[in-house]
């Protein structure tokens, strides 16, 4: 794959490769990718633009995206109408619009963690109360799970695979979540942004499931797998409990999405060169993420090997925060701490994989320095 030096990166790659990053530094923390992205993006959107997008479009999306999420989820054989889909760019506006929904109702959210941060950073500032189930040693403890579950819950949030641990429930897992959403009406809000990069395990769709269908706001995107992040563009699948109120709240936002949203959106539903790519992005972040998660193991902090997304998250044994900060001064490689992920993430730090395989060996390297201090 084409990897940018990091002069191109500082100039192309600003939230990534910020100014505090020094000019022999290394960045592996903000999610964003080192490599260039698929072919011919840019050649679709000036094919399919008309100039009768200067008018708002339909507020679900254009008709050839809708089209491609269909066809995106007839292959997992899932059933879907237009009402219950909905283009947004980029899907941080997804979080915040699924917290939007859920702080008008009563109740605590039950977050599965560690988690993304914006979707317990978006529930606490929606004014939602929080419950946490952790995942320990790659496991989900189905009992404990149900223990904290009762009539207060309104909420669970999950990530499949499981930013920052590349954690991918199985289907019996998510059963589980199935089976307690049904028996207390409970809303599921499911991230499944790193769905494409899966390595170890098939990855079940909760919507997939019998009655969740109807009860799931379900997150998609193309900022990671498919590379193209700074376009903006995703989708969600939205419950036919939860699907009016949603459109309604992303409507107050965005009127309607951009069309470069949608035609972003269909591109990399459909063409063969960014399905290709993201083929080929997976398996050198299937081997970038073995290699880092076992360069930390046998130095004795545990790691352990994702099941897909492109992150390691070892135990180092130390304050996360703190060392962050003494590793971008003095190693000058910025990582994520592990504390940002919610209650379980002291101690450890969130690595960014998506890189080339010399940049992420001598990040690790800095790392482990800083580490033997």
């Amino acid at each position: 794959m084409n990897i940018y030096s990091a002069d191109e990166l500082r100039k192309i790659c600003p939230v990534k490769w910020h100014k505090d990053v020094p000019p022999n530094g290394i960045s592996l923390g903000v999610a964003d990718v080192d490599f260039q992205g698929p072919d011919g993006v840019n050649d679709y959107i000036k094919a399919n633009l008309d100039e009768s997008f200067s008018f708002y479009q339909d507020q679900s999306g254009l008709d050839l995206a809708i089209n491609s999420i269909t066809s995106f989820f007839d292959k997992r054989e899932v059933n879907t109408d237009q009402k219950n889909l909905q283009v947004i760019p980029g899907t941080m506006l997804g979080i915040y619009s699924a917290m939007k929904y859920a702080s008008r109702r009563d109740g605590e959210i039950l977050c599965i963690g560690p988690i993304y941060p914006p979707i317990h950073n978006h529930a606490t500032d929606n004014h939602n109360e929080l419950k946490w189930v952790k995942i320990e040693n790659n496991q989900l403890d189905p009992g404990l799970l149900t223990e904290s579950v009762d009539k207060t819950t309104k909420m669970i949030a999950i990530c499949n695979p499981t930013n920052p641990i590349g954690f991918v429930f199985s289907s019996d897992e998510l059963k589980v979540i199935r089976d307690l959403c049904v028996d207390y009406d409970i809303i599921c809000f499911s991230d499944e942004l790193y769905e494409p990069l899966n390595f170890l395990q098939t990855h079940t769709p909760i919507i997939s499931l019998s009655g969740m269908d109807e009860r799931t706001i379900a997150l998609y995107g193309f900022s990671k797998a498919y590379g193209l992040a700074g376009y903006r563009s995703g989708f969600m699948y939205l419950g036919d409990k939860v699907s009016d109120e949603i459109k309604i709240i992303v409507n107050a936002q965005l009127v309607a999405p951009s069309p470069i949203a949608s035609l972003v959106c269909s591109y990399a539903l459909l063409d063969k060169r960014a399905q290709e790519w993201v083929i080929e992005f997976r398996n050198l972040m299937q081997k970038n993420t073995l290699d880092a998660a076992n360069r930390f193991s046998n130095e004795g902090y545990d790691c352990k090997v994702p099941s897909g997304c492109f992150f390691v998250y070892p135990d180092i044994k130390v304050d996360d925060e703190e060392f962050s900060t003494n590793l971008l001064k003095n190693q000058g490689v910025q990582v994520v701490p592990g504390s940002y992920f919610g209650p379980g993430g002291e101690e450890h730090i969130r690595v960014n994989c998506a890189t080339s395989e010399e940049r992420l060996s001598e990040g690790i390297d800095r790392i482990l320095n800083e580490l033997h201090k």
